[in-house]
């Protein structure tokens, strides 16, 4: 009569089984532990490699050192006829005469642009605006006044070189910025405006 053997490992004594046990619970808690520290040292690393190369690949909307030239058209419904017009036309002067040219710097780029009409200051975030032509001005004077409506006031910014501009803010509701190019801004002045000496705004790029 054939007898089946008794399983090698229930002869095992219950002494070595509960050792065994107790060091394989160990080991487990060790690799466990050792898994958990690296991935936790990988991420940290991860992080900091990937916040030092935003900072390292951070550009300003606006790039120092570039040429740019600044033109202007005004269209309005009484006076245009709607129709966006070269301002070198409304004053009768030749084609792109009034058109001015600056690098950007650390400085006001177009002092009294536009016979005396504005301070425009260019940075790497900002483009400010701020109306120099005090009350009384020959060219001017008598056209003061809260801009009405289908009227708007373009200023063509034309960079050298591309920049990195990607949206705005402003500080005033009647201007606005149109992105026509990767090197070309317009700044858009509109209904609502306060056309007054001393009036101001500044875009806030991004």
């Amino acid at each position: 009569m054939k007898t089946e053997s008794s399983s090698p490992i229930l002869s095992l004594p219950l002494q070595y089984l509960k050792s065994n046990v107790n060091f394989f619970k160990t080991l487990t808690m060790k690799t466990l532990k050792s898994i958990s520290c690296y991935l936790i040292l990988s991420l940290a690393l991860s992080l900091f490699t990937s916040c030092d190369s935003d900072d390292d690949n951070t550009t300003p909307p606006i790039t120092s050192g570039v040429s740019v030239t600044v033109a202007n058209t005004f269209q309005s419904t009484t006076i245009t006829s709607g129709v966006e017009t070269a301002i070198e036309d409304l004053f009768m002067q030749p084609a792109g005469s009034l058109e001015a040219t600056a690098t950007i710097e650390n400085a006001v780029e177009f002092p009294a642009y536009l016979l005396g009409l504005y301070d425009i200051d260019i940075d790497q975030n900002t483009i400010s605006f701020e109306l120099v032509a005090q009350a009384g001005d020959a060219t001017y004077g008598d056209l003061f006044r809260t801009l009405e409506t289908g009227t708007t006031d373009r200023y063509y910014f034309t960079f050298d070189e591309p920049q990195n501009v990607s949206g705005f803010s402003t500080d005033n509701d009647s201007v606005g910025l149109r992105i026509d190019a990767n090197n070309v801004l317009v700044v858009e002045i509109g209904e609502g405006f306060e056309f007054q000496p001393g009036a101001s705004f500044t875009i806030t790029l991004n």
